[in-house]
């Protein structure tokens, strides 16, 4: 943690990966000018985009698909050559919802919890550090300005998007009533080495530290062209906005900046005349806003390791006629008997790693009209009209036409339906978890229900030995991921009060 949080200035000049900040001194070291602070947002702010095939190192935060109900083991379709359980090991107390999320499946080793918690508050602390600087550049022309502008605009959106992604990951979801007190992660603005630490902010802090870097992003990147999907613009900024509102559950606000998003940017794809020839969701789409970040879910779901297959409960939310079905998760095409579904909305034939975006850290324009239809139906009255308009202009991109009847639900049931509509359409993209936390505290239809996540033991030549069951019902605090051992350790944070968990049944298979 002091690693993360007592990095300065300097520390950050003098380990860029990048080697445009010269190192003059043992003590000092300049910023030549502002496309010296546009290299280090580059390169050291913004996540890696870069995409991987079987090595999930490098990926951010992969497990976040692993713990919510979009995956499940495949133990049906298989041949003695698959490693069935590669990532339930690799990512056991994470799926299993333990109270050690490092823990091993033997129960008796860990492995290091705080790799993503050092990734982000590092690229933070490189947004804090160009914050500092920025306004120190010399920007006498207007394309200057704009360029000063525009790297403020992105550190600002940066660091908003990190502090929401760990709130989100280690703080508790979000309710109005509690969220002065409810604790969420430390908080650093400063570039200034403090020897001292850093305590857990409430949630209210945080939420208003992104909202105000949210507004500070907006300001500077009006008006200014987007470089490319994989920097941040205003369109980005807008929909973030519309996000962090609806997880606060201010509803007027999240449709505000949902339609404030779809003021610039609200093509979608219409999958009756969708080819093919390219995957759904990559780089040049009409729909792609923003991406940032590797992409594993390509490795996590795929037919060269089918340890891991799309849930049977996804698959069944695709109803007759929904053309997702064939371009978000798919069989093999090679074997109709194979009981085994991958996605394969990233790559357009399955077990290539051809993904151009991320698969957690990827805005579009769909999620924009699902925030407006969430929003304006939990507002409820004379907005629902509004909301089913917002879901069905999504629908009618998706389904097949004479499969297109227009919404008529109201009250909760309209607020469920569009709930289930974010679960098909933001599939494998990182939402799914997080929808589930928030939806926990909802004061809009509530989630009562429960998930649940197997772990299955193999014997000799990769027959089936024994199968656990582990379940997360709402309500239990283990919605929250435990602050890493290893940043409590050192600075002596307050834990979350995750339960300790044992499996609730066993299927042992005999042969």
């Amino acid at each position: 943690m002091k690693y993360i949080y007592l990095t300065g200035l300097l520390w950050l000049l003098f380990t860029s990966c990048s080697d445009f900040l010269k190192e003059y001194s043992l003590d000092q070291a300049y910023v030549r000018g502002y496309s010296d602070l546009d290299e280090l947002l580059i390169g050291e702010t913004y996540m890696a985009t870069e995409y991987y095939d079987m090595n999930l190192d490098k990926v951010y935060y992969p497990y976040i698909h692993m713990m919510a109900d979009e995956t499940q083991e495949n133990t049906e379709s298989v041949n003695w050559q698959t490693s069935y359980s590669l990532f339930q090991k690799q990512f056991f107390g994470y799926i299993t919802w333990q109270y050690r999320i490092g823990l091993n499946p033997d129960k008796l080793t860990t492995k290091a919890e705080d790799t993503d918690w050092n990734k982000l508050y590092k690229h933070i602390n490189t947004a804090n550090m160009i914050l500092f600087e920025i306004d120190k550049q010399s920007a006498e022309t207007d394309e200057d300005k704009q360029a000063v502008a525009r790297i403020r605009g992105e550190a600002y959106f940066l660091r908003a998007a990190y502090y929401f992604t760990l709130v989100n990951l280690y703080g508790q979801p979000y309710q109005p009533a509690n969220a002065a007190t409810a604790l969420g992660v430390p908080v650093k603005t400063s570039p200034v080495i403090e020897d001292k630490m850093f305590p857990r902010e409430s949630l209210a802090t945080v939420y208003s530290l992104i909202i105000q870097d949210l507004e500070q992003a907006a300001t500077n990147l009006e008006g200014i062209a987007r470089k490319s999907i994989y920097r941040a613009n205003l369109t980005a900024v807008r929909l973030l906005q519309s996000r962090v509102y609806l997880y606060m559950q201010n509803w007027a606000e999240a449709a505000k900046y949902a339609q404030l998003c779809l003021d610039l940017q609200s093509d979608l794809i219409d999958l009756n005349t969708f080819d093919g020839s390219k995957a759904f969701a990559e780089a040049s789409s009409p729909e792609t806003i923003f991406s940032m970040g590797g992409n594993g879910i390509q490795a996590i779901i795929t037919t060269a390791q089918k340890g891991l297959s799309a849930s049977e409960d996804l698959k069944a939310c695709y109803k007759e006629g929904d053309l997702r079905k064939e371009h978000f998760v798919c069989n093999n095409e090679e074997n109709w008997s194979d009981l085994y579904w991958y996605c394969n909305k990233y790559v357009r034939k399955e077990n290539q790693y051809t993904a151009n975006v991320s698969d957690n850290f990827l805005f579009r324009t769909a999620e924009a009209w699902l925030n407006l239809a969430e929003a304006y139906a939990c507002m409820g009255g004379n907005n629902e009209t509004a909301a089913r308009e917002a879901l069905d202009h999504l629908r009618e991109h998706r389904l097949e036409m004479n499969s297109f009847d227009a919404t008529t639900l109201s009250g909760d049931d309209l607020i469920e339906e569009i709930r289930t509509e974010r679960r098909r359409e933001l599939c494998f993209e990182g939402h799914r978890w997080f929808d589930l936390r928030r939806y926990t505290v909802s004061e809009k239809k509530t989630f009562t229900g429960a998930i649940r996540n197997t772990y299955t033991e193999w014997g000799n030549w990769n027959t089936l030995s024994t199968m656990y069951t582990y379940e997360l019902k709402a309500g239990d605090p283990s919605w929250t991921l435990q602050i890493p051992y290893e940043v409590i350790q050192f600075e002596e944070l307050t834990p979350n009060p995750r339960n300790e968990r044992t499996h609730i049944s066993i299927n042992q298979f005999y042969l």
